[in-house]
């Protein structure tokens, strides 16, 4: 679970307490709650530990069962407020299959949220299921994340899935125009620039007309 974008707004100052709920089968877990945010980026791992399905091995890895994700919004008094759902299949890897490229490990997706017949956002994840072969958890693929003292016992995304990122400087530039008519000033635009009698005008202002 790395992050959701353009959430429901669900408190008075416009922003939410998100966190996500994910059901797989009987179980379902929580990311932590992220305070006074639409975007939040929780950058964690949730863990299903022995998972048991039925079915034959081949149909469980063409048509696995489906996860559900609900977002809600955590309130400091009564309920969460739900935000709004979605769902995901996993990327199955039988136990006799090398974990290794195209399809391991898998790579996050966009997944619609909806609240209702609205659209309530985006969520950024990844989903597999490893099925657990002879050797017991030991075939199965470490967890290989950064560590993070300050979260305690939260998991990261592992690397490999998680994105690479850069810093960056945005840098943004405004700039007008003065225009003169001998001692008259064109007075539309943002306004007077000081006491010298002297406008300044912006040509994109919207109802700016040439005099």
């Amino acid at each position: 679970m790395y992050q959701a974008r353009s959430l429901f707004a669900a408190d008075s100052s416009g922003l939410s307490d998100p966190f996500a709920r994910v059901f797989f089968i009987s179980q379902s877990q929580c990311t932590e709650v992220l305070n006074e945010t639409l975007c939040p980026t929780w950058d964690q791992l949730l863990v299903f530990d022995n998972v048991e399905l039925y079915g034959e091995a081949h149909e469980m890895r063409d048509d696995p069962p489906i996860i559900v994700i609900e977002i809600y919004d955590q309130d400091t008094v009564g309920k969460a407020d739900f935000m709004g759902r979605t769902f995901a299949k996993p990327v199955v890897k039988m136990s006799d299959e090398q974990y290794c490229p195209p399809r391991f490990p898998p790579q996050l997706e966009y997944y619609q949220i909806y609240r209702g017949n609205a659209t309530a956002g985006d969520l950024l994840a990844a989903f597999e299921l490893l099925q657990i072969g002879p050797g017991g958890k030991s075939d199965l693929p470490p967890i290989d994340g950064p560590t993070d003292m300050d979260r305690g016992p939260i998991l990261p995304v592992p690397l490999g899935i998680r994105p690479v990122l850069s810093r960056y400087r945005v840098e943004v530039t405004n700039a007008c125009v003065e225009r003169c008519l001998g001692q008259e000033s064109i007075s539309k635009g943002v306004g007077r620039a000081g006491g010298n009698g002297e406008s300044r005008i912006c040509p994109w202002w919207p109802d700016w007309e040439p005099g």
